[in-house]
């Protein structure tokens, strides 16, 4: 009769799963997801090659998990970037919206730089038709929430009545787009948002376009 192997230790079996994850996120944003194989990610993994399976059954189910923590993490991320945002709707005498909106974009964008297998996943996505992000179980909604509170002060703040979804589209679309062609579009403008002074300008543009969108009183 086979003698099955012992089950991890839960500290190991997480530290495992750990492991699993980060090599599997660095390889599937690098060569996408059907350039990676199992025993690849257990190699990169330091780990035997039937680990990965073992623990997550599958590659598809892998890169699933792999999809629901990035995502995890920008939620996180984007919650505390954002959180000047709430802080100007909920305060009393809250000033001009420039310098909380700054620094959520600022925050916002040093996530990105930090991460850039999120950035890579979310493109290679899109060449896959977003397969594998209607199979992870995602919440995104920090940054719509926060730009939700900005609408529901509007009236009161000097803002003008603006549709949520255009807000998000115009900030992502100056956030997270110019880092997912930072090697084609962005380099033909010889823009380099890892150069902090080029970063702190495009920026400035960010935040000038969103002031125009929100009708926020010029300085």
């Amino acid at each position: 009769m086979a003698v099955l192997p012992a089950r991890p230790r839960s500290r190991d079996a997480d530290r495992s799963r750990r492991a699993i994850v980060d090599a599997a996120e660095t390889l599937f944003a690098e060569r996408g997801f059907e350039a990676v194989s199992l025993q690849e990610i257990g190699d990169a993994a330091g780990l035997s090659r039937g680990t990965p399976n073992y623990f997550f059954g599958s590659k598809q189910d892998l890169y699933v998990a792999v999809l629901e923590r990035v995502f995890a993490d920008r939620e996180e991320a984007t919650m505390r970037a954002f959180a000047p945002v709430r802080a100007w709707c909920e305060s009393a005498r809250a000033g001009s919206l420039r310098g909380p909106l700054t620094r959520a974009i600022e925050s916002y964008m040093s996530f990105l730089l930090a991460r850039p297998a999120f950035v890579r996943l979310i493109v290679r996505e899109e060449l896959r038709d977003g397969e594998g992000l209607r199979l992870a179980g995602r919440e995104a909604t920090a940054m719509r929430d926060a730009l939700a509170a900005v609408r529901a002060v509007a009236r009161k703040r000097s803002l003008r009545s603006f549709d949520v979804d255009d807000a998000v589209l115009l900030l992502v679309s100056l956030t997270f787009s110019p880092l997912s062609q930072e090697s084609t579009f962005m380099a033909a403008l010889a823009r380099d948002l890892r150069d902090a002074a080029v970063r702190r300008q495009h920026v400035e543009l960010v935040v000038q376009q969103m002031l125009h969108l929100l009708g926020a009183p010029r300085r």
